[in-house]
């Protein structure tokens, strides 16, 4: 009698990169507490197991990075990657700049570009969905906010894929990766150098100037928080938009329901960030013994927060793997939890918004070439790198 194969969760391999979900739900079921030997890390899949380690800074660390192999420049510098009190004095300042710099207010500038990046490529029949509108609207998003130059919009968003990337064989961000980091960073420099001479209207501008009881970034916490801000902004907005796109398409009646009813967009969003969100996992380190599910996490050692797990969780939505968008709101972790609940998730889900909005106002059909569809190889975020899209105006 043959035996049953071993169970065997890798977060960097094809097959989990590819549809994760299966693999989730045998961990929840089965291994709510596992560990990777191909990732050297724990796993948590369950929703209240994520919750709570994303809302307990002192036993589950972001100090030592918050995604697997993460830059060792970054530990301990960057929203994502501090714990308190360093966390709580980056996130104070960066609110009073996001207050300073109006970024929910540029809706009409979000607006503008979603148009004309759409009318082109309607007028096209279509394109990569991917590069022609998520890529550029995201990316000319950020440009907008934070204070870069627009038209440096393609080589940004090029940086940051290669900050994501991580090499299949070596599972190690590769050379050209490292390259991407330095030249981001030395262009994040240059501009935050211009914004000290002459400050403009844009969120670097209002990051140099914020203070908060007395306190003001330093240059090396400012030059992180930018460059945290560019790759996160961009990649989330336009991973969360092919994302999208594509359970429409494997759901039609749900995107015929949207276009009859676009009012249902803020809902629908929700849906969609649940269902399938592009951050599938966060990196955590314990900071002493903790003892889960009859295991023991040893002190130093990763744990993976599964996101897109706990999206799917059987006890926390009811028949969890339906994408619909009249599904009644409720608490998802598409954003994450806790203290390092995404900053930007208004901003985000108001280019989704206008992106549908403005997707729906033009096209009447759509259909994707699905053997042509690429994701993105990455342990920790679900995109796509290209997905070519044929639409109808009738």
């Amino acid at each position: 009698m043959a035996s049953t194969p071993q169970f065997v969760f890798d977060p960097y391999s094809m097959a989990v990169q590819e549809d994760p979900y299966p693999f989730y739900a045998v961990l929840r079921r089965d291994h709510p507490l596992y560990w990777s030997e191909a990732g050297r890390c724990w796993a948590l899949s369950r929703f209240d197991d994520i919750a709570m380690a994303c809302s307990d800074g002192v036993r589950f660390s972001s100090a030592r990075g918050n995604v697997l192999d993460d830059d060792p420049a970054r530990m301990g510098r960057t929203l994502g990657t501090s714990d308190a009190p360093k966390h709580d004095q980056l996130r104070a300042l960066v609110n009073a700049a996001f207050m300073r710099g109006r970024v929910l207010e540029r809706e009409a500038q979000i607006r503008q570009y979603a148009q004309e990046y759409l009318d082109a490529f309607v007028q096209a029949g279509g394109g990569d969905l991917i590069q022609a509108l998520s890529a550029r609207i995201s990316a000319s998003t950020i440009c907008g906010i934070l204070g870069f130059d627009r038209a440096d919009h393609l080589q940004l968003k090029q940086w940051v894929d290669g900050l994501i990337y991580r090499d299949p064989v070596t599972r190690q961000l590769p050379e050209s990766g490292h390259e991407a980091r330095r030249a981001m960073i030395a262009y994040a420099q240059n501009t935050i150098a211009q914004r000290r001479e002459k400050p403009e209207d844009d969120l670097i501008s209002a990051l140099i100037q914020a203070e908060v009881e007395g306190h003001k970034l330093s240059a090396e916490d400012l030059m992180h928080t930018v460059a945290t801000l560019l790759g996160a902004g961009i990649e989330s907005s336009s991973s969360f938009i092919g994302n999208a796109m594509l359970a429409l398409h494997e759901h039609p009646d749900q995107a015929q329901l949207l276009a009859a009813n676009l009012a249902m967009a803020p809902q629908a969003i929700e849906e969609m960030l649940r269902y399938d969100t592009p951050t599938q996992r966060f990196h955590r380190t314990a900071t002493q013994d903790i003892e889960m599910h009859g295991k023991v996490i040893q002190a130093g050692q990763s744990v993976l927060v599964m996101y897109g797990s706990g999206n799917r969780d059987e006890t926390k939505f009811k028949d969890p793997d339906r994408f619909d968008i009249t599904r009644p709101p409720s608490r998802h972790l598409g954003f994450g939890n806790g203290v390092h609940f995404c900053l930007g998730s208004q901003l985000a889900k108001a280019v989704s918004r206008i992106f549908m909005e403005e997707w729906f106002a033009r096209v009447r059909s759509f259909s994707i070439v699905r053997d042509q569809v690429v994701r993105m190889h990455s342990p920790v975020f679900r995109g796509l790198r290209s997905m070519p899209v044929r639409v109808s105006t009738h």
